[in-house]
C-alpha cells in the first residue's frame, strides 16, 4: 500500500464513523449551574449538622451550670476522667435539691433528745419511785404535826363516790428550770376534832425550788396572788422561829373554786414554797362541817414553816 492508498483508507473510516456532537454554549452553561447548586446544597447540609450537634451539647451543659459540679461539660456517650457522663432528665439532679434547714442549737422544750417526762413516767404524775414516795410521806407527816385534839382521819364520801377518796396525795412534775426538776407535791386529808361530829379539810402543797408560780412576790402579796386555796379574807405576817409566814384568815369558802377558810404561805430562801390551808367543811364529801375551826392561823403558820416539808 502506497501513501495515497493509506490516505484514502483513513478518509473512508472517518466518513463511516458518527460525527461528534456540536458545541452548544447554552448546554455548557446549564451544566455549570447545576453543579454549583449541588455544591451549595452540600455546604448547607454541613452547617445544619453542626447546628444539631451544638444544640445537643448545650442541653448537656445546662444541668451542669446549675449544679455546682464540673465546669467542663461532658458529651453524652463520652467518657471522662473527672466523673460519669451527664444525661439530661426531666427533674433536677440531686445536687440541686435544697438542703434541709439547720437545727437550732441548745436545749429547748421541743428538744427531741430530752425525755418529755422524767424517770420514765408515762405522764406528769409519778405513780412509783422516789418522787411518789415523797408524796406519800408528805401525807403521813401532815397527820403527825397536828395539835392535840385534832387528828387526820380517813373518811368515805357519802353520795359523791365519783369524786374519789377523801384522803389522797400526789407528786407531779412541773417543768425543767435549767438543770433543776421542779416538782409539786400535794396532800389532802379530812380532819376531825375531839367531841365534834363534823369533818374539815386540810391541804398541804410543796412547790420545789425553781418554781415561778408567784414570781418574785413575798409575804401577803404572794399569799393573795391567786384565789386558790383561799379567796378574800385578811392577811398578816406571823413569825415562826424567825421565819416570816403570810397567813390569810376569814376567807370566804367558794365551792365552785374549792377554796378553803384560811391558809399560810412560806417561801424558803432557795425558793421552795409551802402552802398549808384549812377549811371547816370538806366540800363534796357528804359529811357535815365542823362547828368551830380546828386550826388557828398561828397553827397553820407552824405547819407551813415545819422543816419536814422542805422537799426537793
Amino acid at each position: 500500500m502506497n501513501e495515497h492508498e493509506l490516505k484514502s483508507a483513513l478518509q473512508e473510516v472517518m466518513v463511516a464513523s458518527s460525527p461528534p456532537p456540536p458545541m452548544s454554549p447554552e448546554a455548557a452553561l446549564d451544566r455549570g449551574r447545576r453543579a454549583q447548586r449541588r455544591r451549595k446544597t452540600a455546604v448547607g447540609g454541613g452547617f445544619a449538622g453542626l447546628a444539631v450537634v451544638a444544640i445537643a451539647v448545650g442541653a448537656v451543659m445546662v444541668p451542669n451550670l446549675g449544679g455546682g459540679g464540673s465546669d467542663l461539660p461532658v458529651a453524652a456517650g463520652q467518657s471522662s476522667d473527672s466523673g460519669p457522663s451527664v444525661t439530661p432528665t426531666a427533674s433536677p439532679p440531686p445536687s440541686l435539691t435544697p438542703a434541709s434547714p439547720p437545727q437550732s442549737a441548745g436545749p429547748s422544750v421541743d428538744d427531741p433528745t430530752r425525755t418529755p417526762w422524767p424517770n420514765g413516767q408515762a405522764d406528769r404524775t409519778a405513780t412509783s419511785g422516789p418522787r411518789a414516795d415523797k408524796g406519800a410521806k408528805l401525807l403521813a407527816d401532815l397527820g403527825s404535826v397536828l395539835p392535840p385534839g385534832v387528828r387526820a382521819e380517813d373518811r368515805t364520801r357519802i353520795g359523791f363516790a365519783d369524786y374519789g377518796p377523801m384522803t389522797r396525795h400526789q407528786a407531779q412534775f412541773v417543768e425543767h428550770a435549767g438543770d433543776l426538776e421542779v416538782w409539786d407535791y400535794e396532800a389532802h386529808t379530812p380532819v376531825a376534832v375531839t367531841g365534834e361530829a363534823g369533818v374539815g379539810e386540810l391541804f398541804l402543797r410543796v412547790e420545789t425550788r425553781g418554781n415561778d408560780r408567784l414570781g418574785d412576790l413575798v409575804g401577803c402579796a404572794a399569799a393573795t396572788r391567786f384565789p386558790y386555796p383561799v379567796e378574800g379574807g385578811t392577811c398578816s405576817v406571823v413569825d415562826v422561829g424567825g421565819k416570816q409566814v403570810a397567813v390569810v384568815t376569814g376567807a370566804t369558802a367558794n365551792a365552785d373554786h374549792n377554796t378553803l377558810d384560811a391558809a399560810a404561805f412560806y417561801r424558803y430562801p432557795d425558793g421552795t414554797l409551802v402552802t398549808a390551808a384549812y377549811g371547816s367543811k370538806f366540800e363534796e364529801s357528804g359529811h357535815p362541817a365542823l362547828s368551830r375551826p380546828a386550826l388557828t392561823g398561828e397553827q397553820l403558820a407552824a405547819i407551813a414553816a415545819d422543816p419536814k416539808f422542805h422537799l426537793d
